[in-house]
């Protein structure tokens, strides 16, 4: 599964969460409400989840390391070109 599209919304410059992601996944699947954080080891990407009894759920996740390190990879790439073009 590849990644054909990364859309990036950016928030505030003075916070932890630096963004929210949506990816296309083979022109067929979109995930809404990916966030990226910065912490001081680098970044996180936050896949959406919902509160249920005081803890946080993933709706969607990575099935496996090497697809979460292809998406990280991907979406802090694209991040770093945004923010470069400054």
């Amino acid at each position: 599964m590849k990644i054909t599209d990364i859309k990036i919304r950016k928030t505030k410059e003075d916070t932890k969460l630096k963004a929210f992601i949506d990816v296309t996944l083979d022109n067929l699947l979109i995930i809404h409400g990916i966030k990226l954080v910065k912490s001081d080891k680098g970044f996180i990407v936050c896949m959406p989840s919902i509160k249920k009894d005081e803890k946080y759920l993933d709706i969607v996740h990575p099935a496996n390391a090497e697809f979460r390190k292809y998406l990280t990879d991907e979406i802090v790439t694209k991040y770093q070109e945004l923010v470069n073009k400054k």
